[in-house]
Parts: C-alpha cells; structure tokens; sequence
C-alpha cells in the first residue's frame, strides 16, 4: 500500500465516511487512493472553506470524525475558517493537507507555507509526516486526539511522501479509537445533593453539551422543580414548547430566562460554556457540570464542580435526591413562559409585507418533517432562529456557536444531508451569508442532493446594523446588492422560488420540499424588522435613539 492508502484505511476505521476536498498536485497521491477504494466518498467542493464546514456540521451532528484536506499553500489556508469553527464548537474533525517535497522544505518554495505555525492555534494535533517511519503512529494519534479532545487534527504529508510504498506491520491491527464516559466522584455528587436540599428555587442552563442526555435532563429537572434555561446550541435538546423550559438566554433569548437566572438561589450548568457573565446569577450558588476541568469556573465562580458527562450525572443526582420539592419557582417561570409565549405567537401571525422574519421562520417549522435538520447561519437568520424556530423532537438544529462565522448554511447542509440521507437538511441563511459560499450550491446540484435553502432578502447586513445602532452609531456601509437568487439557482441546476406575500410562505416551502433535488426559496423580508434583547435599560435605550437620529440626520 502506500502511505495514502494507508491514511484513507485509518480514517475509515474511525468511521469517517466523506472527504471534502478540492484536487491538487500536493494531494494528488491522496486523490488517487481515494479512487482506489470504497469505503470514503470523496465529495469535490468549489471552495475548501465549504469542505471544512461541511466535515465541522457532520462532526457537530454525529459526534464522529469528519474530514476535510486541501493542498499546499491556498488550500490548506482555505480550510482554516471551518476549522476554527470545528475548534469553537468541540467538533472532532481531521484536515488533511498536502505539502511541498521533503528536499524543498525551509526554502521559500512555490506554494509553501509553514503548516505547522499556521495550524498551530486551530488544531489540538498537528504534525508533518516526512518518513516512512512516523506511519501509521502519526494518522493513529491524530484521530485519537480530534476523537479524545473534541476538536482539530492536522496532518500534512510533502508530496514526495505520500505516494511512498509501505507495509504494515501485522502485529498491529488498525483499531478505531474511542472516549467513554466520565462520571464524578461519589463524594462531589454527595456535596452536590447537599446544596440540592437546602436549596429552594433551583434553575438548570443546559448546553449542548446535554446531546445525548436529554432523558436525563428532563428526569433531573423534574426531581428538583427546576426550571430549564437553554444555550442556543441545546436548542434541539430542549424547545421552547416544552414546559419545562424557560427559553433562551442570552442576547437572543427571552424574559423568562432571565427571570430564572435573577430568582434562582442555585445555578447548576450541565454542559455550557455560556460565555456572557452579564447573564449570570448575582448571588446565586453555583454547581457546574463538565467533561473538561478547565472550563469548571471559567465564566461565573462556581461552589462546587463535577467532572463528568451530563447522562451518567445527571443521573445520579436525580438518584440521590430526596423527598417531595416545591414547584412554586418553577410554575413562577412557567407563568412567564406561557406570557412570552403568547407574544410570540402574535409576531407569528404578522401579516405584514414586506414579510415578518417571524412569520417565515414558524411557517417553515409547520411544513418541515418530522426529522429534518435545520441549520441556522449567521446574522439575523440566527436571531429569528432561536426565537421563531419550533424544533420537535426527532428533529435536529446546529449553528456556528462559538465562532459565529457567516456562510455555514449552505456547507452545512451539504454536510448534514450526506451524513442523513434519509432526513432533510434546511439552512436558514441571510443574503449576506449565502452570496459567501453560494459557489457551492453547485456541489449540491452534482450530488443530487435534496436540501432545500431559505434565503431572507432584506438586502442589508441585518445584523451588523442592529450592533451599529446598538452603539449609537448610525446604519452605515451595511446595505448590499444582492443577485436574483431564484436565477442564481436555476443557472447552478437547483430549483428557485421567491416569495414576497405572506399567504404564500406555506405552499412554496412545501413545494421546495417536494423537490428530489437542491432548492432555493428566496423570502422577501422586512428590512427594518427588530430583535430586540430580553431587556433594555436606559443606556442601551439612548444609544438606539441617538443612533436612529443620526440616521434621521445623515451624520
């Protein structure tokens, strides 16, 4: 075998099953043994951003390792923003990419770039095979390290090496790597129940890191009376319809979860980084459940941590505590939440044209099926998501959390899509963020690939004018010419709609779901539609006026 066929046998043992990718001379080893065999399909991208997204939204969903590669020099740099995703958001992914020869190396040849300082900050591994002799020791511990830490491998391979013949060695089967459960220790869970018990109005803010937990959760939650506030990420974990859950916290969230964190007198985090302190508790105590010991205390002083999966700790705390608690805290936020509830569904049924954000997005929820997967990209599509968005359960939801990036909506439908092929992936996109890596739409065309692309036109970069006004800055430099992306999409293959009157949301997103293929529905949405915080003081208040009147005044 050579060396790439043995890379490619390594990544299938640890379940990788796509690699996203463009072609290159640096590469061209690689592309070869992925001709040669059958257990990885190589999906052929137009950009090597869209690889790395796709492979960091099927690592997202899956919770196995994806991959992506690139050549030398551009396309290894190409792949970094959707890395830096995979890295923001614990998703275990592998990057392959080619470099110059071995005899090359230090000399400012054509196309290279010093991997390693560049993917010295994105990747939890990264090295450069340059010999025979770090084969298969360095594809092996890449995996186990994107696998064990969650996050970005890198391996590059000169192009003089990675067609290089080599045996392995019997005496060494290729085993997939893997990371099992960790539970704390009986005498941390003890002092956990303990403050438990004492406590009267508890409140639980769940994290993504609850996947795979939510019977758990909702059985812990249901011991202690404890409202649910949820990260935007746990979405899918726990909606808004639940009554267990407060909603949303944080800028895109709502008043009933701030009632929860400012009335609680015990916070206990189950998988968050929530990474905004102004949202925390300010006298409440504090029990922090997480895999890593150095998140433990990181946003908000915590009186007592446990290392720990959510599942088998949430499990043996709801186990341990005692006798009949009080749900008076939680019908109090229940009460909130059925009053926040009721406002919302008013902004749902917005008549209003240009049509209202809300409107479109709780249309889509009513028509999607049962298992769909929705992708929110980044902006105002975001917002709109996290507040209008009903995800049922058996359905799925994922976003660029921590890093935030514009254009994952599309990549990240192609990723899911291919992950699930009998599910239906829909991205939820802004203007802005689609015209970013539309190029790929035409990947989905070649694939055949049934997503389906909801486009909210408002032609402005919606969020970046609520953050101006925000500052008291006046909306400047955020409008955008945008194409007519229903042509846009016939050009690439894909199917096109557009709407602009709201009695007809249903009908067309139920018709581009009918498509066998890619479908673009373009929305015609109100500019000026609002998302407000959960609450406003004064300042915030005097910034949106003195923005609004500069704007009045042109200065």
């Amino acid at each position: 075998m050579t060396i790439s066929d043995i890379l490619l046998k390594i990544l299938a043992a640890h379940g990788v099953k796509h690699l996203f990718g463009i072609p290159g001379d640096a590469i061209n080893d690689v592309t070869d043994a992925l001709r040669r065999q059958d257990d990885i399909r190589f999906i052929g991208v137009r950009h090597e951003e869209t690889g790395a997204l796709a492979a960091s939204v099927q690592a997202k969903l899956t919770g196995r390792l994806a991959a992506c590669m690139g050549t030398s020099g551009p396309g290894g740099i190409h792949l970094l923003n959707g890395l830096y995703d995979a890295r923001m958001d614990h998703a275990p992914v592998i990057a392959i990419t080619g470099q110059v020869a071995t005899g090359v190396l230090g000399t400012e040849a054509h196309q290279e770039v010093r991997l390693d300082r560049l993917f010295a900050d994105v990747a939890v591994y990264s090295q450069t095979v340059t010999t025979e002799a770090q084969v298969p020791d360095v594809f092996l511990e890449a995996c186990q390290a994107a696998i064990a830490h969650r996050g970005v491998a890198h391996v590059s391979i000169p192009t003089d090496v990675s067609g290089r013949k080599l045996s392995l060695d019997s005496d060494r089967p290729i085993k997939a790597a893997t990371a099992g459960l960790i539970s704390p220790v009986a005498a941390d869970c003890g002092a956990a129940l303990d403050l438990i018990g004492k406590s009267e109005r508890v409140a639980i803010l769940a994290g993504v890191g609850c996947l795979g937990a939510r019977d758990e959760l909702l059985a812990f939650a249901e011991a202690v009376q404890a409202p649910i506030v949820r990260t935007l990420k746990a979405k899918e974990i726990i909606d808004d319809d639940n009554p267990l859950c407060a909603g949303g916290l944080g800028l895109l969230g709502g008043k009933p979860a701030v009632k929860a964190m400012d009335g609680c007198d015990l916070l206990i985090l189950v998988g968050t980084d929530f990474p905004y302190r102004d949202f925390y508790p300010k006298s409440a105590k504090v029990i922090q459940i997480d895999i890593e010991p150095t998140r433990i205390g990181r946003r908000h002083p915590v009186d007592i941590g446990l290392v720990g999966h959510a599942g088998p700790t949430l499990a043996t705390l709801a186990k341990g505590v005692k006798g009949q608690r009080s749900g008076a805290f939680l019908t109090e936020i229940q009460s909130h939440m059925a009053g926040w509830r009721e406002t919302r569904d008013k902004d749902e049924a917005s008549d209003a044209t240009p049509i209202s954000p809300p409107r479109l997005v709780s249309a889509l929820s009513r028509v999607a099926p049962d298992n769909a997967i929705f992708i929110a990209d980044t902006g105002t599509s975001t917002a709109w998501a996290a507040r209008h968005l009903h995800v049922r359960p058996g359905q799925r939801f994922t976003l660029s959390g921590g890093l935030a990036t514009m254009a994952i909506g599309l990549p990240g439908a192609i990723g899911a899509q291919l992950a699930y092929p009998d599910r239906r992936a829909i991205a939820l996109v802004g203007d802005g963020a689609f015209a970013m890596l539309s190029c790929d739409l035409v990947t989905a065309v070649r694939y055949k690939l049934p997503i389906v692309i909801v486009v909210l036109n408002n032609a402005k970069l919606g969020f970046i004018t609520l953050e101006q006004e925000a500052k008291g800055l006046p909306d400047w430099g955020t409008d955008i010419l945008n194409p007519d992306f229903v042509a846009l999409a016939k050009a690439y293959g894909a199917a096109g709609f557009r709407v602009s009157e709201p009695d007809k949301l249903e009908s067309t997103l139920s018709e581009a779901l009918a498509e066998t293929g890619p479908a673009v529905v373009e929305v015609v949405v109100d500019p000026g539609a609002l998302i407000m915080p959960p609450t406003i003081d004064a300042s915030q208040a005097y910034r949106f006026g003195l923005a609004k009147l500069r704007e009045l005044l042109g200065q």
